[in-house]
């Protein structure tokens, strides 16, 4: 009962825009499969058909292993139900706020989702709840059947032997590389200029002038700027302590006093509080940086790649004394390959400015400085250190463990999966719809099928 995987990859009930609006677009609908007392329609079938490639030519066994999926998720789903698993009503909230969020930062504004959607926003959290609610018991009961799930080496190394030559996958080059990052420090007069010109800021808002309307002039945090300075909600530990804390002191409409943190300086707006989660708007100002910032950054930097050249410091431990990057600095330096946790990263995956550096080293040697750029736009310097490279190859066990371990692990979480699967549809009962019953694959439910 193996599933392709390569098509059957697309969330069923997930929270989509497109999803809605191919509803709302749906003329004609009909119960093409039922499982217990849930019915599947031919409207959610289409919806998955319509999320293919456009040059994949749909046939009838394609139709027959996206109902197979289906089925198998309304299987998932009926079970969480029957077990009750744990699932709240603001859980499913959460997750339908922050996309909600995510949308309106890109259309510019919630009007624009509403104008899209042909509904208010209200309309839609009450329309979408039931099928985010269905998705997330879909995943947590599929959690439930895989989380247990482990791989030994001698299952590695049968996966990998199985394997047909032709279906070995073909690595790309990749490389082991690590950074030190560090960041231009504000002289003292741009720090007092910011400082005055967030503490006039905050005196015109007092007097009456819109929050948001000041933010989307002035602020200097492009991602929330063109919200007016709305933020995504977040929780406890999700921002940085000095804003966290005065984010959960604020009352609802209040405005802070200006705050600093690594970022510059801010004022925060209590829009709303939820529970454990807050919503705000804020207002950012750097204080500005100038060439002797830069230059006097790029200074450090050279006596730190001296000392490195010279043998004075190990990498990791200059890492450690200088590196400001939080993300690589626990390890090193080193990036990894957040699928699987490996050091060794496709050279495809890297950025422009990485794969033009990187590209002219060298295992074992250093990049000179490279100026860099946060997602804010805030430029700072970074070294690379390529620790290691591998060419192009045929995936092998020596090279590539940790990306087949990975492979054979899904691969069995997969086959549990079907195993489930089998065992249940024996236990439930199943109805589909006799277009459907000329597909090979549906031969094996023939004992619950009623027509």
């Amino acid at each position: 009962m193996k599933l392709i995987k390569s098509i059957l990859t697309i969330a069923i009930f997930g929270l989509s825009l497109c999803s809605v609006k191919a509803q709302q677009n749906q003329i004609i609908d009909e119960v093409i499969a039922v499982v217990g007392n849930t019915p599947i329609l031919r409207s959610e079938l289409d919806i998955l058909i319509s999320q293919l490639d456009p040059e994949l030519e749909v046939t009838q066994q394609i139709r027959c292993q996206l109902l197979q999926k289906l089925l198998i998720d309304k299987m998932l789903i009926h079970q969480a139900e029957i077990d009750s698993l744990p699932l709240s009503d603001d859980e499913i909230n959460d997750r339908i706020d922050n996309n909600i969020r995510f949308f309106e930062r890109q259309m510019n504004s919630r009007l624009n989702v509403e104008k899209y959607l042909g509904m208010t926003v209200a309309e839609y959290k009450s329309q979408i709840f039931p099928k985010v609610k269905s998705q997330m018991l879909l995943e947590r009961m599929e959690q439930r059947i895989k989380s247990e799930i482990k791989i030994t080496p001698k299952e590695v190394r049968d996966y990998y032997n199985k394997l047909p030559v032709d279906s070995l996958p073909f690595m790309s080059s990749e490389v082991e590389v690590a950074q030190i990052v560090l960041n231009p420090t504000n002289s003292k007069e741009a720090k007092e200029i910011a400082l005055e010109q967030i503490t006039e800021l905050r005196s015109r808002i007092l007097d009456g002038e819109s929050f948001s309307r000041l933010s989307s002039i002035y602020s200097d945090d492009p991602g929330s700027k063109i919200q007016g300075g709305l933020l995504p909600e977040f929780g406890r530990g999700d921002m940085v302590p000095e804003f966290e804390r005065t984010a959960y002191k604020l009352k609802k409409d209040s405005v802070s006093e200006v705050i600093e943190t690594k970022y510059g300086y801010h004022i925060l707006k209590l829009i709303d509080k939820r529970g454990d989660k807050v919503i705000v708007r804020h207002i950012l100002i750097r204080p500005k940086l100038i060439e002797s910032d830069m230059d006097l950054c790029r200074q450090k930097m050279d006596t730190i790649l001296i000392k490195l050249q010279t043998g004075q410091i190990k990498f990791c431990a200059a890492v450690k004394e200088y590196s400001q990057d939080e993300e690589t600095k626990p390890n090193c330096g080193f990036f990894t390959d957040p699928n699987i946790g490996s050091q060794r990263i496709p050279f495809d995956y890297l950025d422009k400015s990485m794969a033009s550096a990187i590209g002219m080293m060298k295992p074992g040697t250093y990049s000179e400085p490279i100026i860099g750029y946060a997602q804010d736009g805030s430029p700072y310097y970074r070294i690379f250190y390529l620790a290691a490279e591998s060419k192009p190859h045929v995936a092998n066990l020596d090279q590539d463990w940790q990306r087949i371990q990975s492979m054979a692990l899904d691969s069995k979480k997969e086959d549990q999966l079907d195993i489930w699967a089998e065992k249940k549809r024996k236990e439930t009962y199943i109805y589909i719809s006799g277009f459907y019953l000329s597909c090979d694959y549906f031969k094996d439910w023939i004992t619950n099928i009623k027509q």
